[in-house]
């Protein structure tokens, strides 16, 4: 089974063709600086973007947004479908949950704390938060590349059932995710071995985040994205969204939560930010992402050796199309960026720093297992950038 805000599913994809912290770093240039060029996309790719976004208008997902910004080529924002079954158009300016994506954040606010002497990369997790199998181990480095071999909390089945059922989960809270870890302690490995996908590292790292600083994770996070000066990007402190937004369903092939025959799409539009956590709360737009996409990939906030070393890559796949992991961002080929699907949304979020273009993509369908926007995201850039998907 796949796994709630795994990434692995883009290769498969590919592969088918289809409050403050007192951080006191300089701040990242305006977002002003990072708008979409004025000159418009060509009419005959824009014709045949539309043809794919409007193909991807299936299975339960009822609207996209498809954003692309590029020197050259020009740029592009375009909103297809509707922004819930009744019928309400979708607009390019809605809100979503944009889950696994958040994890860029967590990093970079991880990342501003090593810039500042606070913490270190080489600092072991035990410092933090005891009783972790193998945290006497586990570095920070470790969990920000994904490297830290922590059992990963969404596989545990009496939570997805749990979540299936009900995604506000009352009371629910990170230390949760402690429990599940502990309780599958013969499934932890040693870390360093190798980079496997696992949500509980960014839990862990939001709790390494509230530790130093004092804060929440929440209050970090903000910082961060008032720091970047993304005005439609926040991390949300109840189930509810900021006006406008997309309702989010369940996609009707979803195996985590069939959709009955002849039912409409489970509405999944609430949903508690303290499951997902550091690693799948934060909630934003496409032109937002679009300009956050640029500042991602060229290290925008981070001193230049941090963000040197944030894009240090190790594998997540071997064969098929290139997907690696740096400190809290996949590279897709040569894009730099990260993706999620969390129930209700799916997003991809990438730039290719050698052409400064930036595509994101966001869909209003996913169970947290598929990435139904990595299909639309792939025949994008297959169509805009052909070569820019290398294989092993």
């Amino acid at each position: 089974m796949r796994r709630w805000m795994r990434p692995a599913a883009l290769a498969l994809a590919l592969l088918a063709g289809a409050g403050t912290t007192g951080f006191t770093a300089t701040p990242a240039p305006p977002a002003a600086a990072a708008d979409p060029p004025a000159a418009a996309l060509d009419p005959g790719l824009a014709a045949q973007v539309d043809e794919l976004a409007r193909a991807a208008l299936t299975d339960g997902v009822t609207g996209a947004v498809v954003g692309i910004s590029d020197p050259v080529r020009g740029s592009y924002l375009r909103a297809y479908g509707t922004a819930d079954t009744a019928g309400t158009p979708m607009t390019p300016d809605v809100h979503y949950r944009i889950a696994s994506v958040t994890k860029t954040f967590t990093a970079q606010a991880v990342l501003r704390l090593v810039d500042q002497g606070r913490l270190s990369l080489d600092d072991r997790l035990a410092e933090y938060v005891p009783d972790v199998p193998h945290g006497d181990e586990i570095t920070v480095a470790h969990l920000l590349g994904m490297r830290g071999g922590v059992y990963d909390f969404v596989a545990d089945e009496e939570f997805l059932a749990r979540y299936a059922a009900d995604p506000l989960l009352p009371g629910w809270s990170p230390y949760d995710v402690l429990e599940i870890i502990r309780a599958h302690a013969d499934e932890a490995t040693p870390p360093g071995r190798a980079t496997v996908y696992s949500n509980s590292e960014y839990v862990l790292l939001g709790l390494v985040l509230e530790r130093v600083t004092g804060r929440s994770a929440q209050q970090v996070t903000t910082s961060v994205i008032e720091e970047l000066g993304l005005p439609e990007t926040s991390y949300p402190t109840t189930a509810a969204l900021p006006e406008p937004f997309a309702r989010g369903y369940v996609n009707t092939d979803s195996e985590l939560a069939p959709t009955p025959p002849g039912a409409e799409p489970r509405d999944v539009t609430l949903s508690s930010p303290e499951v997902p956590y550091t690693a799948g709360a934060v909630v934003s737009t496409v032109p937002d992402m679009v300009r956050y996409a640029e500042q991602l990939a060229t290290g925008a906030g981070l001193a230049p050796e941090t963000a040197r070393l944030r894009q240090e890559w190790t594998p997540l796949t071997s064969t098929g199309v290139r997907v690696q992991y740096g400190l809290g961002v996949l590279r897709l080929g040569d894009w730099v960026g990260h993706n999620g699907s969390i129930f209700g949304y799916s997003d991809v979020v990438t730039h290719l720093p050698d052409q400064e273009a930036s595509v994101v993509v966001m869909v209003n369908a996913a169970d947290g297992e598929a990435v139904p926007a990595d299909d639309l995201w792939a025949g994008v850039v297959r169509l805009l950038y052909p070569d820019s998907l290398p294989t092993w």
